[in-house]
């Protein structure tokens, strides 16, 4: 019997900073998405916020899911293997966890600001972690918090055009 092969540690290395990047890419664009969805909510009806933030992470989370084991099933011959669940295991983490963020507001604000407080919330994530980014590059702190709102002006206009091409 062969022992099962032992993975480099470069290797793993470069995997912990794959699954990562899947998880944050996922975590982004869910919180776009659910910045859309707020920007789009009806303003003479209150949104059911809670149904809105988990109905549209599951929609996504479901679609994306479909999406990338059709297409891992392209690109691998058939095959899914172990890998690929590991980054459909990361960008479902990284779903989840912006809607967790999300739902966290809605719990503690009174109704009449839950839907405002989970869109402000959303805004310093994506903010956040486009400080963080530029941060952990060995930018300064004023240079990370220009790119922080730059990338946070760029979401804004990205929620504005998917919502006027949606007819919202």
């Amino acid at each position: 019997m062969t022992p099962a092969p032992v993975e480099k540690p470069e290797r793993h290395e470069e995997r912990i900073v794959e699954l990562r990047r899947e998880g944050y890419t996922m975590a982004l664009y869910v919180a776009i998405c659910l910045l859309a969805a707020g920007a789009a909510a009806p303003e003479d009806h209150p949104p059911q916020t809670l149904g809105i933030i988990w109905g549209v992470t599951l929609g996504l989370a479901l679609a994306h899911w479909f999406a990338f084991r059709v297409s891992t099933r392209l690109v691998g011959s058939g095959a899914v293997d172990r890998s690929d669940l590991e980054l459909g295991g990361a960008q479902l983490g990284g779903a989840i966890a912006v809607a967790v963020l999300a739902t966290i507001p809605v719990l503690l604000c009174p109704e009449s600001y839950e839907f405002e407080a989970a869109g402000l919330l959303l805004a310093l994530f994506v903010g956040g972690v486009a400080y963080v980014a530029k941060r952990s590059g060995g930018s300064t702190r004023g240079s990370a918090l220009f790119y922080a709102l730059v990338v946070l002006a760029v979401a804004v206009v990205v929620v504005e055009v998917k919502n006027r091409l949606a007819g919202h």
